[in-house]
């Protein structure tokens, strides 16, 4: 049983890596974006593809399609072992999940982000069922099945990623342990009663991917995209190595592809082409920047209501309120129901190029667009080149953009803001104050935003 140490080593080494250091989870909290802008969204509620909906009816119905196979194959033995494949997959899914992993709060991540997920039950149900199909199945219909199986799997576990359900750990630790339950069945088994006729890799990898490009597809969030639709596919091609019994050769691939397609997709991700929203209004800016102790203040004169965004421009739960709430925002400065008061809050040690740059939108009446352009593409590198860009777009003077990624033009106006963060006890970023009714950290969500605006 030897070539079971393999998936097993791999599951370990990946949950060590994945969830339980802090980068690991910086990483795979960057997946995913909007479920609305999701292919897989507009078709969940109609199509309902299984187990997407009705999981426990896939489990059971799938667990009987393969009982009813071996039976009519009369082979009780196999009957039994292609039971055990699904069983033990969801039962071993099922503890670690619920009972036995952790998921430690090591990235500082927001509340909707540390909760434990590995492995992932969606894809447990279906790589279960699909590789204990592929076990019973006779070797003139393996093949095939094993096509829609690999299609099945790769659509899921790029769909769970893509709805914001899953991480890439949890669809990869769930397809680990299908494996570990299938090899433990076919080692059971006589050699006569094995299937010996394989998908190709070619085949295989062509299926996988069309499965993993339908369950990844989104009308934005290009990147996290590709980065979904790669996971579905090694998820297909853990699966294709194991009951291909080029178990070695694959895995080498697996990982090798792995770790290719991540540099690849960060890379991308960080030196893509800077991308500015024309359709977006560009708010008033009624208090500039330079305004000893005031921070720049947009909107239209005489609203009810005033918002202060403490923001850092290192903060990623900033971003992440400002995506999640921009339309929001953006309606209220419209229609003149409210104000927003950005202060940024800058350590003397930090980089001052983006402080700086926001500094010049500003006095230059762009301060809501640079901000959202910014926050929405926040893992980027922002190189000076991109900063340029970013400044070109948003129609900023060049000279002005230029000097600040070499000057600190605004250091002291910053240095006057420190003293409201301290009055106000801002402690933690983001920080946001609704006519003085203060959110803090993980507080700052667009649900208690709207609760307090009332």
């Amino acid at each position: 049983m030897r070539h079971l140490l393999k998936p097993a080593i791999a599951f370990v080494v990946l949950y060590l890596l994945a969830v339980c250091t802090p980068y690991g989870q910086s990483v795979e909290n960057r997946f995913g974006g909007y479920a609305s802008d999701t292919w897989v969204s507009h078709i969940q509620y109609s199509v309902g593809p299984p187990p997407l909906r009705f999981e426990n009816l896939t489990f059971v119905a799938g667990v009987a399609l393969i009982v009813l196979v071996a039976v009519l194959r009369k082979q009780w033995r196999l009957a039994v072992a292609g039971i055990f494949v699904p069983v033990a997959t969801a039962a071993s899914t099922y503890l670690l999940n619920r009972l036995i992993l952790p998921r430690p709060d090591i990235s500082n991540a927001p509340a909707g982000l540390t909760e434990v997920s590995f492995p992932s039950g969606h894809v447990a149900v279906t790589v279960g069922v699909a590789a204990g199909a592929i076990l019973v199945s006779t070797p003139r219909a393996r093949p095939y099945v094993a096509a829609a199986g690999l299609f099945w799997l790769a659509f899921v576990a790029a769909a769970v990623q893509n709805l914001g359900w899953h991480r890439p750990s949890d669809a990869i630790g769930a397809t680990l342990l299908a494996c570990i339950s299938y090899l433990v069945a076919s080692h059971w088994l006589p050699k006569a009663t094995q299937s010996t006729h394989n998908l190709g890799l070619l085949p295989g990898l062509v299926i996988s991917t069309a499965g993993a490009i339908l369950g990844a597809g989104r009308t934005d969030y290009f990147p996290e995209a590709v980065g979904t639709a790669i996971v579905g596919l090694l998820c297909a091609l853990i699966l294709w190595s194991t009951f291909a019994q080029g178990l070695r050769t694959g895995l080498i691939a697996v990982l090798v592809l792995a770790i290719v397609s991540t540099i690849g997709v960060d890379y991308w991700r960080k030196h893509s082409a800077v991308t500015v929203d024309s359709s977006q209004s560009e708010p008033a800016v009624i208090t500039g920047p330079g305004t000893a102790g005031k921070g720049v203040t947009v909107g239209k004169p005489g609203a009810t209501t005033n918002i202060d965004f403490y923001l850092g421009f290192n903060c990623g739960r900033c971003a992440e309120f400002e995506q999640a709430s921009d339309s929001t925002l953006d309606s209220m400065l419209e229609n003149g129901t409210a104000t927003i008061t950005y202060w940024p809050v800058v350590a003397p040690e930090a980089d001052q190029r983006l402080p700086n740059l926001f500094a010049v939108a500003a006095a230059n009446g762009k301060a809501h667009g640079f901000l959202h352009a910014f926050y929405s593409d926040f893992e980027k590198a922002w190189t000076d080149k991109q900063l340029i860009e970013l400044g070109e777009k948003l129609g900023l003077p060049r000279g002005k953009v230029t000097a600040a990624l070499t000057t600190n033009s605004y250091q002291d106006w910053f240095g006057t803001l420190d003293q409201t963060t301290i009055d106000r006890e801002i402690t933690d970023l983001p920080a946001v104050l609704v006519n003085d009714r203060k959110l803090l950290g993980d507080e700052v969500t667009l649900a208690n935003l709207k609760s307090a605006i009332g």
